[in-house]
């Protein structure tokens, strides 16, 4: 892929939490990939350990959009602290959607088709 094909990428970087908000976030962010090669999952964990693809991925990207689970905002922070570039877009399932969480980690599958074509919606503008 050359540098013009990298810079129309969008990367994702969701929560991936033990609650079912941060499982929802990873998998609205899985359901987004495997509709368009225009989206790339970047490995939130892989940022905190200054992974240089992952960093590398982050940085030569079009778009940013983080995807957190809950009040937290674990993806944000992560990103805020290693990636170096701002985001374009920050969803939050809780708030954005009306998820209530819970402590287990299932996520509802009807949940995330509709939040996925929210947030391809909102991307897409």
């Amino acid at each position: 892929m050359n540098e013009n094909e990298q810079n129309k990428k969008i990367a994702i970087v969701a929560c991936s939490g033990a609650a079912n908000t941060g499982q929802t976030a990873n998998e609205v962010t899985v359901d987004l990939c495997k509709k368009s090669d225009n989206y790339s999952m970047v490995c939130l964990v892989a940022l905190t350990l200054s992974h240089k693809s992952s960093l590398e991925k982050l940085q030569n990207t079009g778009k940013i959009v983080i995807i957190d689970g809950c009040a937290v905002k674990c993806a944000s922070e992560i990103v805020k602290k290693y990636g170096g570039k701002k985001t374009d877009l920050e969803i939050q399932i809780m708030e954005d959607y009306g998820i209530k969480k819970t402590s287990r980690p299932i996520f509802n599958k009807d949940d995330v088709k509709r939040i996925a074509r929210d947030i391809d919606r909102k991307i897409n503008r």
